[in-house]
């Protein structure tokens, strides 16, 4: 016997919260997209969506302009490029079934919330549409991995057909017994079916999206061997909760996106089996954890580090993920659910700046948010997924990342730092501008796009380091794979941080320590142009590259108005210093780097860095023939000995 989604009362409550001023913000949205998606006249599409990221200027690294009345043209918003071709028309498809379940989903709490017949008859229209194209869908060529039907592959097919079953099921009394029986047995279950068929068989996101859909469409359709599949199967949600959730509540894949993306499938299968004592997965502690962690990892603006395959505009208080709500909405249910203090405080945070106007908050928000602090900000080490968070209050925040290597989805690059300051991501890690861009493998994924070392100008080897000791003003990490062992220290102090990177080799090695800044870099000691830095694949996408010769002890700044960064470097017999411009995410955007270059079997990298908003607190730094160093700041002078400065190592 079919089920809602939601009870009866659930629904109810719905309805009572459309009645309140603080759901108002809301309903007005829910109006507007309403208003919007009808004067679109977006049909369902005659063939199957194609992939996401083929819809990627392959010049800027950005996502071309979705216009739904141009399903053969399409434009980039930089330069308003034109893109033609059924590779582009495919993608565009993508988007139109994405914007057809979310809008269907929407339509259907509006009309419950308002009983608006236009919205309901709408839903009924795109479930319909569905049903009737789904066997066709079939019979076209899917040439990829995990095909997907209706869309590209299984991944996109479990995400559109969650927001399908919920609209199905807010309209689902109102339909007469054969329209439920067409989109029920000629949508959704072929769906179910096909997803079970084609089942990605390990702990991995496509797995929970899977289940996930599954579960869901079992929900709706009263199919409990399909939640008995999704939740107890061999690679079922429970497997994925405690095989894909480290200890610490990151997801395993080392991506901050790919953990929300995850993340929104695992919540999305504890509604569907919420109502049922036998599947209820709410219980498990490593939901609430993973939805700590971030908050943990944000920096102060609530930004979080863009690990491996991460999309850069990544945060707790706005967008998470491609594919998947605001982080935001993953609050609502979750405080919702939990009455987590830090859950309401990062809400409460996130409205400051945003109205609370999101579907999520007006199917299942409290009615009023406690007004609770933000948890306290301090260092803070995830062990299980690797990364040491060094913080100076609410100016500067560094990271180290040194942990497992992520699957397909991780980087290279291990030891590697990251950092912001006084509101500005000064280094931050580069995540990926998308799959569609052509440099994807040769940089971003490359070990050079990241502040760490390389030996032989080739990327790292997959490897997992380990943290040697953590304090809440210092940390020590290392890797080693065979024949290199890599060991970095880092020291913070409010104004300024040490590095100290330490590479011992078993034979001589051209050892590359490699850094980038925002901003436009520039240095005391001039640079003699050079063609190019000898090197693997990465080092092409270094530009206006030049080689500083002068002896001594060297200082670099780049600016980015009103910031700036100080870099001061010891002088060392033998070592060859590049500077130059590098990509950022986007790609057409440049950042300035320093590359030091050694032939050695044993060396150490000393660098002094100094962050700053408008003045310099800095204003030298001298390096001692014996290791020590000395920081001069406009009020006082720091001495560092050299076994302090090595630590452990």
């Amino acid at each position: 016997m079919p089920r809602a989604v939601f009870t009866p009362a659930e629904l109810g409550n719905l309805r009572t919260r459309a009645g309140r001023a603080a759901f108002q913000p809301a309903l007005d949205r829910l109006r507007q997209e309403a208003k919007e998606f009808h004067e679109m006249r977006l049909v369902v599409p005659e063939l199957p969506g194609g992939y996401y990221h083929d819809y990627i200027c392959p010049e800027h690294g950005v996502e071309l302009r979705f216009d739904p009345h141009c399903p053969t043209e399409h434009r980039c918003p930089v330069d308003a490029a034109r893109f033609v071709g059924e590779k582009f028309d495919a993608a565009w498809r993508w988007f139109a079934n994405h914007r057809l379940a979310e809008s269907a989903l929407r339509l259907g709490a509006l009309w419950q919330a308002e009983n608006n017949a236009a919205h309901r008859e709408a839903v009924r229209r795109i479930l319909l549409g569905y049903a009737a194209r789904y066997d066709f869908y079939r019979t076209c060529a899917h040439n990829v991995n995990n095909p997907g039907v209706a869309t590209y592959t299984t991944l996109d097919e479990s995400v559109w057909s969650i927001s399908l079953a919920w609209a199905y099921s807010l309209i689902a009394e109102t339909l007469s017994e054969a329209e439920s029986h067409e989109i029920v047995s000629r949508l959704l279950l072929p769906t179910a079916e096909h997803l079970m068929r084609h089942r990605y068989g390990a702990i991995h996101n496509f797995t929970c999206w899977h289940n996930a859909a599954i579960a869901t469409i079992g929900r709706v359709a009263g199919r409990d061997d399909l939640i008995q599949f999704a939740l107890e199967g061999d690679v079922g949600q429970r497997r994925q909760l405690r095989g894909g959730l480290r200890a610490d509540g990151l997801w395993f894949e080392g991506s901050m996106s790919y953990h929300f993306y995850s993340v929104w499938a695992l919540l999305m299968s504890a509604l569907a089996f919420r109502h049922d004592e036998r599947t209820e997965i709410t219980s498990d502690a490593a939901l609430p954890k993973s939805l700590l962690a971030p908050i943990a990892c944000a920096y102060p603006d609530g930004t979080l580090p863009a690990t491996n395959d991460c999309w850069y505009s990544t945060g707790i208080l706005g967008a998470c993920c491609h594919g998947v709500p605001p982080a935001p909405d993953f609050y609502e249910i979750a405080f919702a659910i939990y009455g987590e203090r830090a859950f309401a405080a990062t809400l409460q945070r996130a409205y400051r700046t945003a109205p609370r106007d999101s579907v999520f908050a007006l199917l299942f928000g409290v009615g009023s948010l406690p007004d609770e602090p933000m948890p306290s900000r301090g260092s803070v080490n995830l062990p299980e997924s690797g990364l040491a968070f060094l913080r100076s209050g609410e100016n500067l925040d560094l990271m180290l990342k040194y942990g497992p290597h992520g699957g397909h989805h991780g980087h290279p690059d291990k030891l590697s730092l990251t950092g912001w300051a006084h509101g500005w991501r000064f280094s931050p890690d580069l995540g990926t501008p998308g799959y569609g861009v052509a440099s994807l493998e040769t940089w971003y994924r490359q070990t050079l796009s990241h502040n760490t070392v390389l030996i032989d100008g080739e990327s790292q080897p997959w490897a997992e380091g380990k943290l040697e000791y953590f304090n809440p003003n210092s940390a020590a990490v290392g890797v080693d794979w065979e024949g290199v062992k890599l060991r970095r220290i880092v020291h913070l102090k409010p104004e300024y941080f040490i590095d100290v990177f330490e590479v011992k080799c078993a034979a001589p090695r051209s050892i590359d320590w490699v850094y980038h800044n925002a901003g436009a870099l520039t240095s005391e000691s001039p640079a003699r142009p050079t063609e190019a830095i000898p090197g693997g694949i990465a080092y092409q996408h270094l530009s206006a590259v030049g080689e500083h010769s002068a002896p001594g002890p060297k200082q670099f700044q780049w600016s980015e108005a009103p910031h700036g960064m100080r870099l001061w470097v010891p002088e060392s017999a033998g070592e060859r210093i590049f500077t130059g411009t590098s990509p950022a995410n986007p790609p057409a955007t440049r950042y300035g780097f320093v590359l030091r270059r050694r032939n050695e079997i044993r060396t150490m990298f000393v660098s002094v860095f100094h962050p700053f908003h408008g003045t310099p607190l800095v204003r030298d730094v001298e390096f001692h023939r014996d290791g020590a160093v000395s920081i001069h700041l406009s009020m006082r002078t720091d001495a560092w000995h050299g076994t302090e400065l090595r630590g452990d190592i």
